[in-house]
């Protein structure tokens, strides 16, 4: 196990760390690093006996970081000095990654030296917690959604990851358990083959010694199908408004054209306003090309709409015509994010 190194962050840990890096140690592996992010004094003699065994190395914050910053700070610790390893294997410190399964692991790490592998959790054991099955199962769609990458474990902390890929995994944006997220959307985003390996399922105590905080950290992952809904959001109320306004202004000037003339220009503002948000807060990114690919997304999927309603209400339903629309726009507003994340404000 000499080209493998155990990466753990630890966030105040107790015996069940202790427990796990000795089963670690037990099972070969020889090089392990803890990063210690911002336990306190109360918790030193945790680390103390860690430090104590030779195939350990501590890291230390100052203050708590976020489980994000605890990997990158393992990951330039290897990359500065140069640590002669082939991948590393990441796991929590709550004792919930077995060494058994590291092994599992390593041997897929040397069966597939360019893949990185995930340690996948089975979801379908009617004695998993409702929370993380609800929120695998929820993640696991908008991770679908938004990437493409089809995943069976979007949240799993046990992952093999090659060493030249640390690097690239610095400039991934995150402090904490969004990190984790995005690490899986770059390596999606970047065409980084990804392997699964079924793992144990363990929840100690009803997992209560996990630091997730659901509403901070659940904002961190899904924040940005937040922003796009409030974005959408936004832009209907401010399409609405310009209507209103245009209308006061063109009804006597163009009596007979004003309704059409002010539905075009609040669109058109209103449309301009809604991409300039989605490229510049939501999405973060895009080209010279992304305007032109919004504006064919729009047409699409206003004639999509106009003619989905039009055939469900004429040819099967003939009845509920707003409730048709409220369905049929809430499909595309899910298309709408999935198609302008992977094509309108793709990187170039």
């Amino acid at each position: 196990m000499k080209q493998f190194a155990i990466i753990i962050p630890a966030y105040k840990p107790d015996q069940k760390c202790l427990n796990t890096v000795q089963k670690i140690i037990e099972a070969g592996f020889e090089h392990i690093i803890v990063v210690d992010d911002g336990s306190g004094k109360e918790y030193s003699p945790i680390f103390n006996t860690l430090e104590s065994h030779k195939e350990i190395t501590i890291l230390h914050h100052a203050i708590n970081q976020g489980k994000g910053r605890a990997l990158k700070t393992a990951f330039h610790y290897i990359l500065t000095n140069n640590l002669p390893f082939e991948a590393v294997i990441t796991a929590d410190a709550d004792g919930q990654h077995l060494a058994n399964d590291m092994v599992q692991l390593s041997q897929q790490l040397l069966k597939t030296p360019d893949q990185v592998v995930l340690g996948a959790r089975d979801f379908t054991k009617k004695d998993i917690p409702f929370r993380s099955r609800f929120g695998n199962r929820f993640t696991r769609l908008l991770f679908r959604l938004s990437t493409g990458v089809v995943l069976s474990d979007t949240q799993t902390g046990l992952r093999g990851i090659p060493v030249n890929y640390l690097p690239q995994l610095l400039s991934v944006i995150g402090e904490r358990f969004e990190y984790e997220m995005n690490v899986l959307a770059y390596l999606g985003k970047n065409k980084i083959d990804i392997v699964e390996v079924t793992i144990e399922t363990i929840y100690l105590d009803d997992n209560e010694s996990s630091h997730f905080h659901p509403l901070r950290d659940s904002y961190h992952i899904y924040k940005v199908f937040i922003f796009y809904g409030l974005s959408g959001g936004a832009s209907f109320a401010l399409d609405i408004g310009l209507y209103w306004m245009f209308i006061q202004l063109l009804k006597d000037p163009a009596p007979g054209l004003f309704i059409i003339l002010a539905t075009i220009a609040a669109r058109i503002l209103s449309s301009l306003f809604n991409y300039y948000i989605n490229r510049n807060k939501v999405f973060k990114q895009g080209s010279s090309k992304s305007l032109v690919r919004y504006y064919l997304l729009a047409a699409f999927i206003m004639l999509t709409s106009a003619g989905s309603v039009h055939l469900l209400y004429a040819e099967w339903l003939g009845r509920g015509e707003i409730i048709l629309k409220l369905g049929v726009d809430t499909i595309l507003f899910v298309f709408g994010f999935v198609v302008q994340r992977a094509w309108v404000f793709r990187k170039e």
